[in-house]
């Protein structure tokens, strides 16, 4: 399955990563191998994962994190926390096949628990560089871009407001990247308003996230028409909503005259995505990038997808293969994340 866009190839593929899905999996979760040989190095993927979740067990009194400690409602401790980390780390590292260039974290507590993930093998064995603000959200979630400093060095870095009145959300992470190479890289790492309050409630407030995006966006083209762009993250909203194809303007075709394209709606087969809902599966992750990032001779896009590792599964009784996640209906799971891992590969 590919598409053809100026002379350049964008094959986009189901599996997203080394493993296929399988028809039938075990009932229980599948767990991380304890005694993993240290992941290659030499990946060149760049991964967003909404990692469910990842709270320290601490109490920040200007935050609302009362369930994720040892005596809050979902009993968070230090061994749940401990498990969580190695079964995001391993999950990240099955993703990218190796230690991935650019890794985009959603709903992490803090910068402290970034640093503890970056310090979990096998993702301890490269060097990440940890680009994080701490943003106004209630429940204290934020975003968080980590860089193999090997691969690209962070020259710049700012959070971008969401202003939505008296509510509040994450800030839209921007990091501009100096790659190996020498080519200039703007990375958008995002966590749009959730659904919570009902699709018409909640959707003027991803709009007001995809105009953000789309004004600073506008800038850097203005400046520069061959900017290369990325941007990845959970938008709480698939392909085909409004935030993505008017507040974004987001193509899914490769023969539209649109300067930004919705890699998770190329292509893709049928029934695919990153997050599972009563037995469907839609991509509320995404990764959209400039025609100008496609077009380039120096950075190759050769596929992007949901990595449905069988590992990051387990078999619902209703719903087959769903996402293992640490805590369903608030019982422990041990699991990984509700969302799986969306991975793009480059040359």
């Amino acid at each position: 399955m590919r598409q053809v866009l100026a002379g350049i190839t964008v094959a986009i593929l189901i599996t997203g990563c080394s493993t296929p899905v399988q028809e039938e999996l075990p009932e229980q979760s599948v767990p991380a191998p304890v005694n993993a040989a240290p992941a290659s190095l030499k990946g060149t993927a760049i991964v967003s994962y909404n990692v469910e979740n990842l709270f320290d067990t601490k109490d920040d009194p200007a935050t609302h994190d009362e369930d994720f400690l040892p005596g809050g409602e979902l009993h968070w401790d230090m061994d749940r926390y401990r498990h969580k980390l190695d079964q995001l780390a391993h999950a990240i590292s099955w993703a990218g096949e190796g230690m991935p260039a650019v890794i985009g974290l959603a709903e992490v507590e803090n910068a402290g628990v970034v640093n503890d993930l970056i310090h979990t093998p096998p993702l301890r064995d490269a060097a990440y560089e940890v680009v994080h603000f701490d943003s106004p959200d209630e429940r204290g979630i934020d975003v968080a871009l980590l860089v193999r400093k090997d691969l690209a060095s962070v020259v710049d870095k700012e959070p971008l407001t969401v202003d939505l009145g008296r509510d509040r959300t994450r800030d839209v992470l921007h990091a501009v990247l100096k790659l190996a190479d020498g080519e200039t890289l703007h990375v958008f790492m995002n966590h749009w308003p959730s659904r919570g309050e009902g699709v018409s409630k909640s959707a003027p407030k991803r709009m007001a996230a995809a105009r953000v995006v789309r004004r600073k966006v506008d800038a850097l083209l203005k400046d520069d028409p061959q900017a290369k762009v990325f941007i990845m993250g959970d938008f709480n909203d698939i392909p085909d909503d409004t935030s993505i194809q008017k507040g974004l303007r987001a193509a899914c075709a490769t023969a539209s005259s649109a300067d930004l394209f919705d890699l998770m709606c190329m292509d893709q087969a049928p029934g695919s995505g990153s997050f599972q809902y009563g037995g469907n599966w839609e991509y509320l992750d995404q990764m959209i990038v400039s025609k100008a990032l496609l077009k380039s001779p120096g950075i190759k896009l050769e596929k992007a997808a949901a990595c449905h590792d069988p590992r990051l599964l387990f078999h619902h009784p209703k719903f087959g293969p769903s996402p293992d996640k640490t805590y369903s209906g608030g019982h422990y799971k041990g699991g990984f994340s509700d969302h799986l891992p969306v991975v793009a590969w480059f040359q």
